[in-house]
């Protein structure tokens, strides 16, 4: 019998500090037995940009990941202060939620969520699941 494995893909700036609890809640959140990550500076405002190169070349490689693992599921993670987009809390959950809105119409058959992990620092781990797409379901044939 052949176990099945589950696949998740994730953009974070998360670094080695706090990847594992990272690692851990997603996994757990999504009962997933593998996470694909993909450390990029900045992922919500990249993903949220209208800054067409970046955004393609971090689409590119969640592709990349999606195709080599057969995963329909996308989680972008990070904190608000990251060196890559130092912003507050909020503006970091506003970047995330639009985020999701626009890689839900680029990439409709891939389940996104958002987490916000709180600020860097004394409380650095304080995940928060900030908004959630699933794919639209198809029409029958």
């Amino acid at each position: 019998m052949t176990q099945s494995h589950r696949f998740a893909t994730m953009v974070t700036c998360i670094d080695g500090r706090i990847q594992r609890p990272l690692d851990e809640w997603v996994r757990q959140h999504l009962d997933v037995d593998y996470l694909d990550t993909i450390t990029e500076p900045g992922p919500a405002a990249v993903l949220a940009s209208t800054g067409e190169q970046r955004l393609t070349a971090v689409l590119e490689k969640v592709a990349v990941s999606q195709q080599a693992h057969g995963s329909g599921t996308l989680v972008i993670a990070g904190h608000a202060d990251c060196a890559g987009n130092p912003v507050s809390a909020e503006e970091h959950r506003d970047q995330l939620r639009r985020s999701v809105a626009r890689l839900a119409r680029r990439l409709p058959d891939t389940r996104i969520l958002a987490v916000h992990a709180g600020q860097c620092g004394e409380r650095c781990w304080d995940p928060e699941l900030v908004a959630e797409v699933s794919p639209a379901p198809r029409p029958p044939a």
